[in-house]
């Protein structure tokens, strides 16, 4: 006989260490709880303090009770097999066809959610997202052109007419459409054009005098003290446009680094009130 078979045999006949005593001697040492155990081994609390009772009674069957003993002496570094020997389940001999004792609390694994369902969700969450950026950010914006009203006209002597598109030798040219110019108002300054700026009009009384000069093409507006219109047209290169009005004179001026203007007769420098080639001011 193997000195294990004796030890087993001993454990076995010794009527003073039951297994469930040796367990619950060892997991005090330990310093181990009820409920510390249970929880390491997977069982509920009345489960592992029936191991200790050696209550097997309450326990599923045979079967699991050894199992239950071997991990619970593996768990306190016990000799499994010689506890499992010195087990004494009377109920093992019990009849064929007799019903096992019910189980309370046997623990199962838990089955994991199905956590695919969750990335659906936040997939399908992202592209409704995304269709509503399309939807709301990607349409194409309409801008409204609003093309300048028609400046009255006035001789210019010395201003060269801006160049006409080449109609084909097969289509006759059409004349150019007359140009109507309408009176001013009897509270409004009169606005006057000269191409050489030794035939500017003399600025009346309590009036101020802008004369442009247009290197490139630009558009150019004035308005009075009473933010009436008094000049507003895209202009070619290579015009000039003496304007007289009533100050304060709010001015707007495009491409404003191609614009010499001169008021009353003296350089007035746009630089300071230009912003992205737009110059915007007001002459008192």
């Amino acid at each position: 006989m193997s000195d294990t078979a004796a030890t087993v045999e001993e454990a076995a006949e010794s009527p003073g260490q039951r297994p469930g005593q040796r367990l619950a001697e060892s997991r005090a040492q330990k310093n181990l709880s009820v409920a510390e155990v249970a929880q390491q081994l997977k069982l509920s609390t009345g489960q592992v303090e029936a191991l200790e009772a050696d209550a097997y009674e309450r326990l599923p069957g045979p079967v699991f009770v050894r199992g239950f003993v071997r991990n619970y002496a593996r768990l306190l570094d016990l000799n499994g097999e010689e506890l499992v020997a010195a087990l004494n389940l009377q109920h093992e001999s019990a009849p064929p066809g007799a019903t096992a004792p019910h189980s309370h609390n046997i623990p199962f694994p838990e089955q994991r959610p199905l956590r695919w369902r969750r990335y659906v969700a936040a997939v399908l969450i992202l592209l409704i997202a995304v269709a509503l950026f399309e939807i709301l950010f990607s349409q194409p914006q309409t801008v409204v052109v609003v093309p300048p009203p028609a400046s009255p006209a006035f001789p210019a002597s010395d201003v060269a007419p801006p160049a006409a598109a080449p109609v084909p030798a097969s289509e006759p040219a059409m004349p150019p459409p007359p140009v109507v110019s309408e009176s001013p108002k009897i509270d409004a300054p009169p606005v006057s054009v000269a191409g050489d700026p030794a035939q500017a009009a003399v600025t009346g009384k309590g009036l101020a005098d802008l004369h442009f000069v247009f290197s490139v093409e630009s558009w150019a507006e004035v308005r009075d003290r009473n933010d009436r219109i008094l000049f507003s047209q895209l202009n070619p290169a290579g015009a000039e446009h003496h304007v007289q009005g009533r100050p304060p004179l709010s001015v707007v001026v495009g491409n404003a680094s191609g614009v010499k203007l001169l008021y009353n007769g003296k350089p007035f420098d746009l630089v300071p009130h230009t912003r992205v080639s737009v110059a915007r001011f007001t002459l008192e």
